[in-house]
Formats: structure tokens, C-alpha cells, sequence
């Protein structure tokens, strides 16, 4: 006898080192979690598409959270690197080069204190004050800065060649005492990246994370916390993001293991699970991936671009992104399947702003547009294996709960499609696609329905969907049989 079920199309990037165990993909979407009284406590929704503004500077944006100044006496500004070129973004006034670095690849951290911005590019610092732009020439700066933070009035950078990490003269980037220093208590490891949160100093090596506070001591004024110390290591430095949320970054162990962990306070969980654990090992570069943290809508995420992976499903770039309210991992990609196209962000005027990774070219990040820079924006989801104590079901019909009558603002007699395909053997082989419109603008009713999907023992759907129009998902509805087999 035929039955009705509820199928729960709605979850989180997840593939096992088997996929017959699970193979689930979030791609292009984002989930969202739902008060009391709505029709489903958690929905997909599509991920923001990126509309182009304009050029800037003379190659990709290389600091990946931008900050936002008003050192130069003009309302707040937007400042990042792009290429080789200090940017200031305005809201109504243009783009304005400020300067230019030496080093023409690597990230490019930024702080932001009340009179200076300074900058670091793995071999040398920068500051600017409103006025005038220059590199660092005191003698006692550190050779090899990677990160750097404005704290108590102090700016603060590592050596990532020794354990050290160093601190101005008040208010001051532009000068450094050789004795202004400390290192890293507990272990020896080399202080590869620097971060503040909850008014505390964390310093990441490879074996461990250190938290550090204001003692106020007159020789130096910074002291271990030894009850806050993580035995966690940094795995790729400027994968390090840190926000309200916390800190985040692709980490590891003395005894190995690849996998993201997140510091609150003064304690630290790891995030990931199996199945994305699996997939970080397949990274073939992992230092060198680097990471960021935007909000829009109400929601926060860690982003984190891993550049090129290897095995059965290889490519050149990645992204894995953690949605932080949510708990859950989902992916972003361009229409040809490498990463997102977003590296790095800011917020100027109230909106989100991105650079490109690819190209000298900044985007508004914009939950009304439903393209990636003038591409279209492929939508999928690929659910978890559906069984029955390994019986075989005969599958009458699916229909994909989403909402009809979306239509093209732009060419209101377009109707949307919704493809879905199936396979009994974890993914590993597929039928063809089936498409189903969605209505046409004003046809609200308009239900995506599937027929006669054949027989199955275990069975994943994946729906793909790349029109320009909102996709929420939530839920999708099934009339199977058991057969006694």
C-alpha cells in the first residue's frame, strides 16, 4: 500500500570517505533556521549572488577582512589591498590609491587604531596615517610579520620565524623596541598567527594556542593565561577569522589531523565532523588557505578557501563554509565548480562588499540578486540516503516543497525550472534529469511535482536550479510502497 512520507530534502554538506554511508551537498545555498510557528524549523534558502561595481587597484583583494576607518577625516572608508595598492573605498566619493607594497603575492592583514592603519605582508609592515603612506623602517621590527591587531592601544605582530610576538609604542606603528617582546610560554611553538577576542591576546603556533591579557605590567604589559591555553595548532595561518562568534581556523594536533576549530572565551571545540574532516584531507596545499567572516540577514559565516584538492573529485579551488547559527557546512562555487568567488570582506555604506580572488575587481554581496557577477548561479542540494531496512520502495511521486510563482522580474513570461535527478547507488551513478516548472510571476499554486521514479533500495535525490530567482527549500513529500521482496 502506497503511503505518504516527508522527506527531509533540508541539511548540510556532508560526504563520507564512502558515499554509500553519506553523500549529501549543500551548494549555492544556505541554511536557515525558523522561529516557533513556522512551517519548518529549518529551510534552504539561495545564497547571495555578487553584483560587480567597478575595478580596483592592479589585481585580486588580498586582505581578507577589510576595515573600515575614518582616519582620513572624510567619513568612514573601506580599506583593503588589491594587488599591490592600498585602497580606500568611499561611499560617494570614489576609490582612492593610497600606496603601494613591495610584495606583489600573500595576504595582507590590516589594523585599524585611532591614528594609524598598519598592514603586513609576510616581510614587511606599512602604516598610514591619513596623511602619509610608508613602509616601517625602524631597525627593531620584526623580519617576518604575517598577522597583525590593534589592542589597548598597542599594535601588535608576530615573528612567524620565532615564537616571539612583539608590541609599538603606544598609538605608534611607525616605532618598535627590541625589548618590547615576548614569547610563547607553554610551548615553543613559532608564533605563525596573532588574533584578539574578548579583550584577550591569542598567539597560534603549530602545537598550540596561547591566550595572553593586560597585566598592565610596566616592563611589559602582557601575561599568559595558563588556564586558557589550547592545545590545538594552527594549520594554515591565514585561515585564522575572528569576530563576535569567536575565533575560527583550519587547525591540527602533535598528533595530526586536519579539522576547523572555534575559540570562545577561554574554550575551544572542534567543529567539524567526519565528513568534512574527509574532505579537508583532501586539500593539497592546506597552509595556504586562508579565511574570513561576513554577516548578512542575520546570519554570520566563516568562509574559508582552500584552494586545490585532489582524489576522485579534484579540483582546482574549494570553499567550505561554516554556517555559525545554523551548526552547518555548505559549499559555494562558480558555474564551472572552482571556489567562490569572494576573497575577503567589508562592510562600507551598510552593505557587504567583496573583492575578487580572481581579478582586481570589487562586488556588492546582495541577497536581492541571484547571479555571480552577470554568471548564472547554479543551486544544488543532494540529500542523505533514503531507505527502509534495505527493502525495496516503489516511488509513485516526489514533490519538492518551494515556492511557486517566482518568475524573472526582469522577463515576467519566463517560467522557471527545477531539475531532479536520482541514484540508487549513493551517487555514484545517475539517472537523467527531470524538470518541473515553477510558475510563471503571479502562478503561486504551481507545485513541483515528480512521477514514476522506479524502485529502489536506497535512493538520493539531487535538484539543481539556476534561474535568476529566490529558491527557498522546505521540504519535500514523497507517495512510496514497501515491497515485500
Amino acid at each position: 500500500m502506497a503511503q505518504r512520507i516527508q522527506i527531509p530534502f533540508v541539511g548540510q554538506t556532508a560526504i563520507s570517505r564512502s558515499v554509500t554511508v553519506n553523500n549529501q551537498a549543500t551548494v549555492n545555498f544556505m541554511q536557515a533556521i525558523k522561529g516557533a510557528g513556522a512551517k519548518a524549523p529549518y529551510v534552504l534558502e539561495s545564497a547571495p549572488g555578487l553584483v560587480d561595481i567597478d575595478t580596483l587597484g592592479d589585481g585580486p583583494l588580498r586582505t581578507s577582512m577589510m576595515v573600515a576607518s575614518d582616519i582620513r577625516g572624510l567619513g568612514k572608508d573601506l580599506y583593503g589591498v588589491f594587488g599591490t595598492k592600498l585602497m580606500a573605498q568611499t561611499v560617494n566619493t570614489g576609490n582612492v590609491e593610497i600606496g603601494t607594497l613591495a610584495l606583489t603575492v600573500g595576504r595582507v592583514p590590516i589594523a585599524r587604531g585611532r591614528n594609524y592603519l598598519m598592514m603586513v605582508d609576510g616581510v614587511a609592515g606599512y602604516t598610514y596615517d591619513g596623511t602619509t603612506f610608508g613602509a616601517i623602517t625602524d631597525l627593531d621590527f620584526p623580519s617576518k610579520p604575517t598577522h597583525c591587531l590593534y589592542l589597548d592601544g598597542f599594535f601588535i605582530v608576530n615573528d612567524a620565524d620565532t615564537d616571539n610576538f612583539y608590541i609599538s609604542a603606544l598609538e605608534d606603528p611607525t616605532s618598535w623596541n627590541a625589548l618590547d617582546f615576548d614569547s610563547a610560554s607553554v610551548a615553543p611553538d613559532k608564533a605563525l598567527a596573532i588574533a584578539s577576542t574578548e579583550s584577550l591576546l591569542w598567539i597560534l603556533g603549530d602545537e598550540t594556542a596561547q591566550a595572553y591579557y593586560n597585566s598592565g605590567n610596566a616592563d611589559f604589559p602582557y601575561s599568559i593565561v595558563l588556564t586558557a591555553t589550547q592545545e590545538v595548532g594552527i594549520l594554515a595561518p591565514e585561515s585564522l577569522a575572528e569576530s563576535d562568534d569567536g575565533m575560527f581556523y583550519l587547525a591540527t594536533t602533535p598528533e595530526g589531523g586536519r579539522f576547523i576549530y572555534q575559540i570562545q572565551g577561554q574554550s575551544g571545540r572542534i567543529i567539524t565532523q567526519d565528513e568534512q574532516e574527509a574532505f579537508l584531507l583532501t586539500v593539497v596545499n592546506p597552509a595556504t588557505a586562508y579565511g574570513f567572516i561576513y554577516k548578512q540577514a542575520g546570519k554570520s559565516f566563516y568562509v574559508l578557501q582552500l584552494g586545490a584538492t585532489s582524489g576522485a573529485n579534484a579540483k582546482t579551488s574549494s570553499t567550505l563554509i561554516y554556517n555559525i547559527k545554523a551548526q552547518a557546512f555548505e559549499t559555494r562555487e562558480l558555474q564551472d565548480g572552482t571556489a567562490w568567488r569572494a576573497g575577503g570582506h567589508g562592510i562600507l555604506g551598510g552593505k557587504n562588499i567583496v573583492g575578487s580572488r580572481l581579478q582586481a575587481r570589487r562586488l556588492e554581496l546582495s541577497l536581492a540578486n541571484y547571479q555571480d557577477a552577470g554568471q548564472e548561479i547554479i543551486r544544488r542540494r543532494r540529500t542523505q540516503v533514503f531507505h527502509n531496512n534495505n527493502q525495496l520502495m516503489d516511488w509513485w511521486s516526489v514533490v519538492v516543497d518551494v515556492q511557486g510563482g517566482v518568475g524573472n522580474a526582469v522577463a515576467p513570461g519566463e517560467n522557471p525550472m527545477l531539475r531532479l535527478r536520482y541514484s540508487d547507488d549513493s551517487g555514484q551513478t545517475w539517472s537523467s534529469y527531470l524538470s518541473q516548472p515553477m510558475g510563471r510571476i503571479g502562478q503561486t499554486l504551481q507545485r513541483a511535482q515528480f512521477l514514476n521514479l522506479g524502485i529502489s533500495r536506497d535512493r538520493v535525490y539531487e535538484i539543481e536550479y539556476s534561474d535568476p530567482t529566490e529558491l527557498p527549500i522546505i521540504a519535500a513529500y514523497a507517495v512510496v510502497s514497501v515491497l515485500n521482496d
